[in-house]
């Protein structure tokens, strides 16, 4: 009895052990299908955050790439507006035609990574930059930046409207010759307006029969502005008597083309004059040279030379040769000082001197010519607009508020108009 007993006990054992050896299998099996199931999930999340994070950097770099375009793109604007270089059919700018942009390339520090963006500009009516019905022109629409990854499947798009601050606040001047106080000319010098019926204008006595030889022609009496080319409007040779009609003269004195005495201008305050012709007062209009690192001192106005927008000049100083702005991209040149020109200078634009304008040499001006004739720079018993040298000034609007692209340093970018879907 015993004996069986014994082996009864060694058998239960026996499947005891059996049991509990099949659960430790089962066990482990569950634990291995669990391990290798964790295991496939966090390798199938490792490679959803690997994408995304793939994803975000790819589209990071579309961004980037898209606002470096858009900058590029406001600051090209800011340079001369939508037709400065090239176009569809790869002829020069300035032909009333939007440029067409190459696309831009960014490649990374290292070299191992480009994106790339592509620039347009659009001005065309009925786009949410250009009114309806609007006349369409290079100072303001429609600046549109895509920018794509490195692989080219990210892609951004952003928007933004530009315009032009306006620098004459629809005040632009009207005349070539404009002055506060007295005009003492005593050299050679002719005047020509075939945009409007005056020459000059002046809040103090025109001395043109004190002149050495002394003229001011105007549109022929009869005509239109528009029965002339722009080029014919603007041409220095008045002996064409198809273009220009002789109005004052050292002999005959001053005609109807001179507006001489003029209480209503000599009577403004400094401040007054200068924001009679610009938007705002000396500070925003130097603050816009500032912008464009574009304030020289009196001694160092030769850095001036060849520059466009708004140029600022401090101090009494001299002009000797040289050219400033062109046609296409004229100056606004403020002279806080007086000014005396010697040598054959050429302005395309407006000069304003806020002191004494004395014309040693000979200037010429596509544009306007305004002095303020500051009381306390002007010597003392002299007249504002003085000079025995030459003086050319032939008048255009087409260099002042008819301007055809937007005076360089005067960009403007409209609130709430950026985009980027």
């Amino acid at each position: 009895m015993q004996i069986q007993g014994g082996e009864n006990i060694m058998m239960n054992s026996s499947i005891s052990l059996r049991q509990r050896g099949a659960a430790t299998l089962l066990t482990a099996l569950i634990l291995l299908i669990c391990i290798t199931l964790v295991t496939l999930l966090a390798s199938k999340t490792v490679l959803v955050e690997t994408q995304i994070s793939a994803d975000n950097y790819r589209m990071a770099q579309a961004v980037a790439a898209a606002n470096a375009a858009m900058d590029f793109g406001v600051g090209y604007f800011d340079n001369g507006g939508f037709d400065q270089k090239i176009n569809a059919t790869g002829a020069a700018g300035n032909d009333s035609i939007v440029d067409i942009i190459p696309d831009q390339t960014y490649p990374s520090a290292d070299g191992t990574q480009t994106t790339t963006a592509s620039l347009t500009f659009n001005n065309a009516a009925g786009t949410r930059c250009v009114a309806a019905g609007a006349t369409p022109n290079m100072k303001g629409g429609l600046i549109t930046a895509v920018g794509r990854s490195d692989d080219g499947l990210a892609v951004r798009t952003l928007s933004q409207c530009v315009g032009t601050i306006d620098i004459f606040g629809g005040n632009g001047p009207k005349q070539s010759l404009i002055s506060r106080g007295g005009v003492g000319l005593t050299g050679n010098y002719q005047i020509i307006n075939r945009f409007y019926n005056t020459t000059a204008w002046s809040g103090n006595a025109v001395n043109i029969g004190e002149s050495a030889s002394a003229s001011t022609y105007i549109r022929p009496i009869g005509t239109s502005e528009s029965d002339f080319t722009q080029a014919e409007l603007e041409d220095d040779d008045t002996t064409n008597d198809y273009t220009s009609e002789p109005i004052s003269d050292r002999n005959k004195g001053n005609g109807v083309d001179t507006i001489a005495s003029d209480p209503r201008l000599s009577s403004l305050t400094g401040d007054q004059f200068f924001n009679n012709f610009f938007y705002g007062d000396r500070a925003t209009i130097r603050g816009l040279a500032t912008s464009l690192n574009q304030v020289y001192s009196a001694g160092s106005i030769g850095s001036a030379k060849d520059k466009s927008g708004v140029v600022w000049i401090e101090g009494n100083t001299s002009m000797n040769g040289g050219t400033y702005g062109t046609p296409a991209n004229p100056v606004v040149m403020i002279i806080n000082g007086n000014l005396e020109v010697q040598g054959n200078p050429v302005v395309n634009g407006l000069l304003y001197v806020t002191g004494q304008l004395d014309a040693a040499g000979t200037v010429k001006v596509l544009g306007s010519v305004i002095v303020e004739g500051d009381p306390s720079m002007v010597p003392a018993g002299e007249d504002p607009v003085v000079g025995h040298g030459g003086v050319d000034l032939i008048y255009t609007p087409y260099t002042l508020d008819r301007a055809a692209n937007p005076i360089i340093g005067t960009t403007t970018v409209i609130s709430g108009s950026w985009r980027d879907w």
